[in-house]
């Protein structure tokens, strides 16, 4: 294995788990506001899902980012809603997500 195939791996390594690495941070912020949140993974297949449909049928990359955001915090929302309102089991609630 040469040099600049070790390069393109890790390259693409990185860009590849940066989603993941983000979804880490928003856990670790999460934790650290008293929210067990294991949900994240849900989340972000949804905002994925709402981003590719809204920008396939709108045409426009920005509409669907927003829709993608709007989706998470949808779900975040009723994760929220879930656990302190209704003072569910955060863990059932983030499962359920």
């Amino acid at each position: 294995m040469d040099y600049d195939t070790l390069i393109q791996i890790f390259g693409s390594t990185l860009r590849l788990a940066t989603p993941l690495l983000l979804a880490c941070l928003a856990g670790l912020y999460s934790e650290r506001a008293g929210i067990f949140d294991i949900g994240l993974e849900g989340k972000m297949l949804m905002a994925a899902m709402a981003s590719g449909a809204v920008a396939a049928l709108t045409g426009s990359a920005w509409i669907g980012l927003a829709a993608g955001i709007g989706a998470s915090l949808v779900l975040a929302a009723l994760h929220g809603i879930a656990s302190i309102t209704f003072r569910g089991n955060q863990l059932i609630s983030g499962v359920a997500l």
